[in-house]
């Protein structure tokens, strides 16, 4: 649905390489303003090949129009109906998407079994496996940024994200195709994500992506062969509030079809969740805060909640946490 979006800010973008320089400093500071400030960031020669890339888009948006269109087509039409008709369809999301699992067991070569209207032809998964396992190796190569900037010992994050088989890891890949009437429905509801760090390969001549940011919606701007990294909610625990999870959301457009095709990479399903001592310790010092003000939970219980609750704010979700802990 249609909104305001704010143009006067400038989004947070690093260059990678400059890690490797005498910049490495101010790049760094950027990230940790991002992290604490716009929950969002947009990377620049982070080490996936542009040629990886574009196949990944070829292939993507191949496979929607050869597999997946006229399901969405059919789907599109009932909604736009019932909506002219006066039916609130605020409830529903004008997309297209499948999702791959890649940890800690893959399906992709299962996947052509599921169903035949998101079959994935055998060069597409082989893409798909290649492309997956060079944004595993830069989300964690992020995990281990993030814990230099937090003051954490290397390798504390994936830790905490590894329970007892090592972290969830998947690839939702998604279309939003053109919308004849965009104030009717939204591309994708407002939200959070629930889990840890998300990496996006996102279409860069179709926009739609935005984030809140004082009370603004900002639009993500769309720069090719970029990866769009945002923080989840289990990182703002982690971090003890010291880094946000954003609601954002995608707003659909009457000509255009998106390609997004975002990575999550969360804690296990029995990681145990908490605010990280050390960063409460700080916290504390810094007069931030007394205690930890985060619940301490299992991953899998607060993502039990979250498919309930994920198009609502996040905050009732800790609390709720906090109060299934007190009760336990």
């Amino acid at each position: 649905m249609a909104a305001t979006s704010s143009t006067t800010l400038s989004f947070p973008v690093i260059n990678m390489e400059k890690l490797e320089t005498e910049e490495k400093p101010a790049a760094m500071a950027v990230i940790h303003d991002a992290c604490e400030n716009w929950g969002f960031f947009e990377l620049l020669n982070h080490g996936i090949s542009h040629e990886l890339m574009d196949e990944v888009e070829r292939l993507t948006k191949e496979h929607y129009s050869s597999c997946r269109e006229p399901k969405f087509q059919e789907f599109a039409a009932r909604t736009l109906e019932a909506g002219e008709k006066g039916a609130d369809v605020k409830d529903v999301d004008w997309e297209s998407t499948f999702f791959v699992r890649h940890l800690p067991a893959s399906n992709i070569a299962d996947l052509p079994d599921l169903d035949d209207h998101y079959s994935l032809p055998c060069r597409c998964r082989q893409v798909m496996k290649q492309f997956a396992s060079e944004i595993q190796k830069l989300s964690e190569k992020l995990l281990d940024l993030l814990c230099e900037n937090l003051g954490l010992e290397k390798g504390y994050l994936k830790q905490a994200f590894a329970g007892s088989n090592g972290p969830t890891f998947g690839t939702k890949v998604s279309a939003y195709p053109p919308c004849p009437r965009p104030d009717l429905v939204d591309g994708l509801r407002a939200h959070t994500d629930a889990g840890g760090i998300i990496l996006l390969f996102q279409d860069d001549q179709v926009s739609g992506l935005q984030l809140l940011k004082d009370g603004e919606w900002v639009e993500v701007p769309p720069v090719r062969h970029a990866i769009v990294v945002n923080i989840g909610d289990q990182l703002e625990v982690i971090t003890n509030g010291r880094y946000k999870s954003v609601m954002h959301r995608v707003l659909t457009r009457p000509d255009g079809n998106r390609m997004s095709v975002a990575s999550f990479y969360n804690p296990g399903a029995d990681a145990v969740i908490f605010p990280a001592p050390a960063l409460v310790a700080a916290g504390a010092e810094e007069e931030r805060a007394g205690a930890a003000t985060y619940p301490k939970f299992v991953f899998e219980d607060y993502m039990n909640l979250y498919v309930r609750h994920k198009f609502e704010a996040k905050e009732p979700r800790f609390e709720a946490m906090k109060s299934a802990i007190a009760t336990a």
